[in-house]
């Protein structure tokens, strides 16, 4: 009887001890296990010369994740991505030089990101966009709706000088970023 309670206690006791040796991190099946590892650092010579040290995540089978879990990083990747395609999209359908192409996409990104456009942030964007002054766009649409398009067809063809792509260009370009816009005010570009 004696020799069966050591027996049981020493099997309580060994599992208790892989229980607290089985999880580094407390990781479960949604986040990686990690672990504080430590490798030795040898010198061409194979000498040692120090430890080093850091965190590594293990993956749901135990093996030590290869890629970096910095979501910040691969979102900006992405979006990296993303504008490098658009800037591409407007360099081949406008005829535009790509970094006037990457000049349009950054724009484009930047005023679709904000929610609650003001007045203030509309001219800003016209005048990163196209180079031209806001005020002058305001004036030349304003007079673009009762027929008169002389002023608007000058900032066309002043917006295609900054483009240094044709006018016919810059045309297709605005509507495609503002033909509703010029649409519902009834403006024929």
């Amino acid at each position: 009887m004696k020799s069966n309670l050591l027996k049981s206690l020493a099997a309580v006791l060994l599992l208790t001890g892989l229980v607290a040796c089985g999880g580094g991190g407390g990781g479960s099946d949604y986040e990686p296990d990690y672990h504080y590892n430590c490798y030795a650092v040898y010198d061409e010579y194979g000498y040692y010369m120090y430890d080093e040290c850091y965190w590594e995540y293990y993956n749901v089978a135990g093996e030590v994740e290869s890629r970096e879990l910095d979501i910040t990083s691969d979102a900006a990747d992405i979006e990296a991505v993303k504008l490098e395609r658009m800037a591409v999209h407007y360099a081949d359908k406008f005829e535009l030089s790509s970094e006037q192409a990457l000049k349009v996409a950054k724009n484009v990104r930047d005023y679709s990101v904000l929610e609650d456009r003001t007045s203030e942030d509309i001219a800003d964007f016209a005048q990163k966009l196209y180079g031209v002054n806001p005020d002058a766009i305001v004036s030349a649409v304003g007079k673009a709706q009762v027929g008169q398009n002389a002023e608007l067809d000058a900032l066309v063809s002043e917006a295609a000088s900054n483009f240094a792509t044709s006018e016919e260009n810059t045309r297709a370009l605005i509507k495609e970023l503002h033909g509703n816009a010029l649409e519902a005010n009834g403006i024929e570009l």
